[in-house]
């Protein structure tokens, strides 16, 4: 009993420390992305709001595109951490799968492809917009 114990416990920390690095690699990756620069929410809401000119639009087409990009980014990774859950199960997983492990990392990446998605979208729109604006 207690060796199988002793087994759990390194298997599960084995794979706590998988999962740590993935997300740091992936919070360093990202940090540096955004140091180029980011908007900030507060610029975006005001841009949109105010937005009239030709050059507007584009900024607002760019900063959608960006995060496009970002979110494609975050997908490919939590797919990444999916395929991994896939390679070498957690016993978590098995309490929860919608809340731990492959499932929810492929749920994590749809949900972000599609918000990706919905970015596009709106760049495109905002390159209309630019097309029919004042310069």
């Amino acid at each position: 009993m207690k060796r199988t114990l002793n087994f759990h416990w390194r298997r599960a920390a084995a794979g706590s420390a998988v999962v740590l690095a993935l997300l740091m690699g992936g919070l360093i990756r990202t940090g540096s992305a955004q140091q180029e620069h980011r908007m900030s929410k507060k610029e975006v809401k005001e841009l949109i709001a105010n937005a009239k000119s030709r050059e507007d639009h584009q900024i607002l087409a760019a900063h959608y595109r960006h995060e496009a990009e970002r979110l494609l980014v975050e997908a490919k990774e939590h797919e990444e951490m999916a395929e991994q859950y896939r390679r070498n199960p957690h016993p978590l997983t098995q309490k929860n799968p919608a809340a731990f492990g492959e499932r929810h990392c492929r749920q994590v990446a749809d949900r972000l492809r599609q918000a990706a998605t919905r970015m596009q979208a709106l760049a495109g729109m905002h390159e209309d917009l630019a097309k029919k604006a004042t310069p």
